[in-house]
């Protein structure tokens, strides 16, 4: 969202939003494109593979229940209040899915059919497209304490939109290393004293996301090999 200063404010979809029930992913086609409640990674690598295809805007989709329960966005759940985000072009809101259709500028035939069979889905408690809840990720991601973790269906008036893109949280290139955390040079070879851990190492991973965690999980490994490496180097 651009503020009143000129400057971008930038909010994380990671945990609060996506995932929640009555909120769904679209795309500038009104269709869902993606399990909403997968991981970030994942949700972005959708996001990707859409832009293959021709598709040039995403957007999260809620309705009032879920805005007032779990906010959207910058926009926080109630009491939050709402107009500022409005008034800045960040937040859409309209009294119904033709509406809010029309706002995006996107056919309201289709999105009003994917609402209705998300709608029918989430009623029963599943999602046949993406089998959004089906994992123990999802839920914990969801809403615990509701009907049901991450499905609900959007019914409560007005509806409200913001804009998503593509961004980058972490780095999964780096210096390469070896098991010891030694970097290496551009021969593979090691240069004396100098070790990398965390996001400076070039990822473990190779670019893929197994559970969260994974820069803690292998920057606290890595920095005790690291420090033993070091000790046994003045050991010797």
């Amino acid at each position: 969202m651009k503020g009143r200063n000129g400057e971008m404010v930038v909010f994380p979809h990671i945990v609060t939003d996506r995932a929640k029930p009555s909120i769904i992913a679209i795309n500038d086609r009104g269709e869902r494109f993606v399990n909403e409640a997968n991981s970030y990674h994942r949700f972005v690598q959708a996001m990707m593979a859409e832009q293959q295809r021709g598709v040039e805007r995403f957007f999260l989709i809620a309705d009032r229940r879920a805005l007032n329960s779990y906010g959207l966005g910058l926009v926080r759940a109630r009491p939050g209040l709402h107009r500022k985000f409005i008034k800045a072009g960040y937040l859409i809101r309209a009294k119904s899915i033709r509406a809010l259709a029309a706002r995006l500028e996107i056919n309201s035939v289709v999105l009003e059919k994917t609402i209705q069979e998300f709608n029918r889905d989430a009623t029963a408690g599943t999602d046949r497209q993406f089998h959004r809840g089906d994992s123990s990720y999802n839920r914990a991601m969801g809403d615990m304490s509701a009907k049901h973790p991450t499905l609900a269906p959007l019914e409560s008036a007005p509806f409200y939109a913001v804009r998503i893109v593509t961004g980058d949280l972490g780095s999964a290139k780096g210096l390469v290393t070896d098991a010891q955390a030694r970097v290496l040079n551009t021969e593979g070879r090691v240069i004396p004293g100098l070790y990398a851990i965390g996001t400076d190492m070039n990822s473990p991973m190779g670019g893929t996301y197994p559970g969260p965690g994974i820069v803690l999980g292998t920057g606290l490994t890595f920095g005790y090999i690291a420090a033993r490496s070091i000790i046994d180097g003045h050991a010797r």
